[in-house]
């Protein structure tokens, strides 16, 4: 996703050529030195979600050790929390579990009312530098057994909508012994369900790595029976786009799982193209069940990293191959075809103002041959673009995401493309070290990098990607092999297990929905001055110190728990006034 990318996609290619790397799990022989004294731990991941494989798989995944959990652990929302109807109320827990552990959590309001809630435990895989790192989270209710000691517990509840404002306890108990992990008061404002938030959450889905992890055929009712619940998590989060392929490997086979085309493309023998929509059809209506149908069709891509486009060939009886120049009549004429016939279909199925061509990190002048032919053969089609840093391009982009590093003054861009109805984010990638979201990154950098989405005024946040997998990343998530930093590639895993990171990537969501929310109300006509000033307060604080230079530094945890701070002060005073906001009701 960055300049860098492609030099270590090169890097990677090198190596498979010249060392001939087997990609294959962590296996126990290599592991056995490591990990003989954690044999404790159960294996009951691949019951729960197990490939075709599972027998071979169950044997390698071996029971990893719990590293230092001082930086996963680390509870920067502290122990007091001011929650909004709707809310997630997310608190990670170090504390000490027994061998065998039965974990639940419930919600207590004052008056004694009680709410389900979860604990559930952080099992750790290998990460950077072959460290163990907490990173899985298992599923509340999970049966497991787990080395007794230090642990990582992750409590989390969701504030129903009609929950009566005012003083609760988040509760967790370990055996039926009950231990506190937050107070939390309850305001009567609202956050509306996940489908309505406004930001622009984009992050790649990989469905390739879905059917190979489980052993399902490619686009199977089995399939997309396994893919569901983690999608539904993501929509959950807010995610807004769905991720498809038009062309065979976008990307040039830098995933473990193949790329390939939710769309066939056939040469006749007569010379006439015959396009095969039947797996785009699924997938997107399948997405837009789950998403909403107001999500965004992102198609890659017109330009891929190889400049390769296949298809299958009558005449020759085999698939063909063809490097194309975006500036060459072949490149006009073989496109021209798809994008007539695509056009046609995508606006009987209504799709048609919600499908875009998206590329991936081009060169201005490939952006543009791609452009002028988009705008000759079907014209409705948007374009989406992740660059490196915004060029002169600009304008032509219905959706368009800066690199992290050069996200900064960016402001006024996203302010002016928003107006004219175009969307402008930010995303991070292999890189910057920090920030990001790998699994060794410190517990507070998901939740900072949308509050700096907040503070730099972009519409949403952009990242590669929610699932594309490693081989066996219970074993071990780092891939590929000396390129990549660990676990880069996925923030959930196989079996609907979702992560810290991710977790708390989405309480900074709803911290970004929060702000919109709280800045629209101190808008209104008549808005109380306290919530004025303190809405103005929150807005200073936050541009002065969410900034590109802040980000690479350690001030993360302090940062973002201020942020919250005055989140909650404005709230607080936004619960006490009259005014009514879209989305934010003062009940």
């Amino acid at each position: 996703m960055n300049d860098e990318t492609s030099e270590k996609t090169e890097k990677l290619k090198s190596l498979k050529a010249e060392e001939k790397i087997s990609f294959k799990p962590f296996g126990f022989s290599a592991l056995k030195p490591l990990f003989l004294p954690a044999l404790a731990l159960a294996l009951p991941l691949a019951a729960a979600a197990a490939p075709a494989n599972s027998a071979r798989l169950a044997a390698e995944m071996t029971a990893v050790p719990a590293g230092d959990l001082a930086a996963a652990t680390e509870n920067f929302l502290g122990e007091k929390r001011v929650a909004w109807r709707g809310e997630r109320v997310l608190v990670r827990v170090k504390t000490t579990l027994p061998a065998r552990a039965k974990l639940s959590a419930e919600l207590v309001s004052a008056a004694g009312a009680r709410v389900p809630a979860r604990a559930e435990y952080v099992r750790s895989t290998l990460g950077q530098g072959g460290v163990p790192v907490a990173d899985v989270v298992e599923p509340a209710g999970t049966p497991f057994r787990i080395p007794a000691g230090e642990a990582f517990v992750l409590v989390s509840a969701d504030v129903p909508a009609d929950a009566a404002p005012g003083a609760y306890a988040l509760n967790f108990s370990v055996n039926g012994r009950a231990r506190k992990a937050a107070d939390v008061e309850v305001l009567p404002l609202a956050l509306p369900p996940p489908r309505a938030w406004k930001i622009h959450l984009d992050l790649w889905q990989h469905p390739e790595a879905v059917a190979r992890w489980t052993g399902a055929k490619l686009w199977s009712r089995e399939h997309f029976a396994a893919m569901r619940p983690m999608m539904r998590r993501l929509a959950d989060a807010g995610q807004k786009v769905i991720t498809c392929s038009i062309i065979e490997e976008p990307w040039d086979h830098q995933t473990r799982d193949d790329w390939s085309s939710m769309v066939k493309w056939r040469r006749t023998r007569a010379g006439t193209w015959k396009f095969d929509y039947a797996a785009f059809d699924a997938y997107v209506s399948f997405m837009r069940e789950i998403l909403g149908e107001d999500a965004q069709i992102s198609c890659y891509t017109m330009v891929s990293w190889s400049l390769k486009t296949t298809y299958f060939d009558e005449a020759a009886g085999a698939e063909k191959t063809v490097s194309l120049d975006p500036a060459s009549p072949d490149y006009d004429a073989t496109w021209k075809a798809f994008l007539t016939d695509f056009r046609t279909h995508v606006a009987k199925k209504g799709w048609l103002e919600k499908t875009c061509i998206a590329l991936d990190e081009r060169p201005d002048a490939l952006v543009n041959a791609a452009r002028a032919v988009v705008e000759k053969y079907a014209p409705e089609l948007k374009i989406v673009s992740a660059v490196d840093r915004p060029t002169k391009m600009a304008p032509f982009v219905h959706d368009i995401s800066a690199a992290f590093q050069h996200s900064g003054g960016v402001a006024e861009l996203a302010d002016a493309r928003r107006a004219e109805g175009r969307t402008t984010t930010f995303y991070v990638c292999t890189s910057p070290a920090k920030p990001n979201t790998f699994p060794h990154s410190s517990a507070a950098e998901p939740h900072w990098l949308l509050l700096y989405a907040a503070a730099a005024r972009f519409d949403g946040f952009l990242r590669w990607a929610y699932n594309s997998w490693v081989e066996n990343p219970f074993a071990d998530c780092r891939w590929p092999q000396r390129a990549w930093p660990a676990g880069d590639c996925f923030l959930v895993y196989p079996g609907d297990r979702t992560t810290p990171r991710f977790e708390t990537l989405r309480d900074g969501v709803e911290d970004f929905e929060k702000i919109r929310i709280l800045e629209e109300r101190a808008a209104l006509p008549g808005a109380d001055a306290k919530l004025k000033s303190a809405v103005a307060e929150l807005r200073a604080f936050l541009e002065g110190a969410f900034t590109v230079q802040a980000g690479y530094g350690d001030a993360h945890a302090a940062q973002v728990r201020e942020a919250r701070a005055r989140i909650d002060r404005a709230s607080a005073l936004a619960a006490k006034t009259p005014e009514r906001a879209a989305g934010a009701p003062a009940r």
